[in-house]
């Protein structure tokens, strides 16, 4: 009687740079290293742990993205914190923090498609409606767990939809796509966050049922004139993404 063979599945590949970052991860809270203290720069860990210095910079990326770490110009990379209290935190001080949170994290787009505005929507986006943008899906996606912590709709006028034929070849947001294609400068970043019921949709990529409590992030980036050049929505699992923000005030005298 013939036998057959199962097969197992493959183990999953675990990248450098996630080996990195959770080793670095682990000395922190072993306290090897403590809150103040700073990491050995980018080439002592490339020559420690035999990875190339763009492995040692991924890896650092995604500390700062879970809020251990900062970096300090001209002094090098601090500890901010022990451990992770939430599943993801995203500390945004600048617009230079904007792109390492775009870079420290893996998008997929899921859908492209251009429309006509109806009213709602282009009372959300501040347009008139009639007007033609269009409208990318996509998740983001922690790039050390792979674990999903956002789902997104980004909005684009019909006039620089052909940034959107770079998706897919850089991983850079579309916001600086669209400022390199069409030499529009961003100038202006305006955010609103908000607590939402996530839609079903969105429950579906975040493990989460419709209904449930999620965060909404609004972006809306202006270029010359204040021109309105993309509005980027996200949404996030509630109590598994903080948001910081570090604000620091001048007293004159």
């Amino acid at each position: 009687m013939p036998t057959t063979k199962t097969s197992r599945p493959a183990p999953r590949r675990v990248s450098k740079h996630a080996l990195l970052a959770d080793t670095l991860a682990a000395d922190i809270r072993r306290g090897h290293y403590k809150v103040g203290d700073l990491l050995p720069s980018e080439p002592e860990l490339s020559a420690a742990f035999g990875v190339s210095r763009h492995t040692v910079r991924v890896a650092l990326q995604s500390l700062h993205a879970l809020g251990l770490v900062a970096s300090r110009q001209g002094v090098g990379t601090e500890v901010r914190r022990e451990s992770v209290g939430s599943r993801y935190q995203y500390a945004f001080n600048s617009a230079s923090d904007l792109m390492q949170y775009a870079t420290a994290t893996k998008v997929r787009v899921l859908g492209t498609q251009e429309e006509e505005v109806e009213p709602q929507l282009a009372a959300y986006l501040g347009c008139k409606p009639g007007e033609r943008w269009w409208r990318v899906r996509t998740e983001r996606a922690d790039a050390g767990s792979g674990a999903v912590i956002a789902s997104s709709d980004v909005f684009v006028p019909a006039a620089f939809g052909g940034a959107l034929a770079h998706l897919g070849k850089s991983r850079k947001p579309i916001y600086s796509l669209i400022s390199e294609v069409f030499n529009e400068p961003i100038l202006e970043i305006r955010q609103d966050i908000a607590a939402v019921a996530v839609t079903a949709r969105e429950g579906r990529l975040l493990g989460l049922a419709e209904g449930a409590p999620g965060l909404e992030i609004t972006r809306r980036y202006f270029g010359k004139a204040a021109k309105l050049l993309e509005v980027a929505r996200s949404v996030h699992p509630a109590g598994s993404f903080r948001y910081s923000m570090h604000v620091r005030l001048d007293h004159a005298g």
